[in-house]
């Protein structure tokens, strides 16, 4: 099984495990299974992620929840190096663009190249 497809599956067991009302215990939960599969993140990167994911998780009923787990798995793919295509708005791509940058020194140079490559060719740079 690839990286990817471990995150993913990980994020739908969340999904399951967590209810329809998860908790600070969930969603901590989230960020250490997250931040297990992405090893090359900083921690103030991750923290800045996981800010956005919670406000998108937040925003709305199931629908913005399921959209926001779709959100944290394409970013997940973007820090594996292995886009999965998600359908990322330009303002999505700014957004994932200005939060890997913003500690750009302590992130993987490899990381920070693929995800501002990719956010390049989708028009965000």
């Amino acid at each position: 099984m690839q990286a990817i497809d471990r995150l993913k599956s990980d994020l739908d067991d969340w999904v399951r495990r967590s209810g329809r009302a998860p908790g600070n215990r969930e969603f901590d939960s989230l960020r250490d299974t997250f931040a297990r599969s992405v090893p090359k993140v900083p921690g103030e990167t991750m923290a800045a992620l996981f800010t956005t994911f919670l406000s998108r998780y937040g925003s709305g009923g199931s629908e913005y929840s399921a959209k926001a787990i779709d959100w944290l798995a394409g970013v997940g793919s973007l820090l594996l190096s292995d886009y999965d295509g998600t359908p990322f708005t330009r303002e999505d791509w700014e957004e994932i663009r200005d939060i890997v940058t913003v500690e750009s020194g302590e992130i993987d140079m490899d990381t920070l190249s693929y995800v501002l490559g990719q956010a390049l060719e989708h028009g965000a740079v």
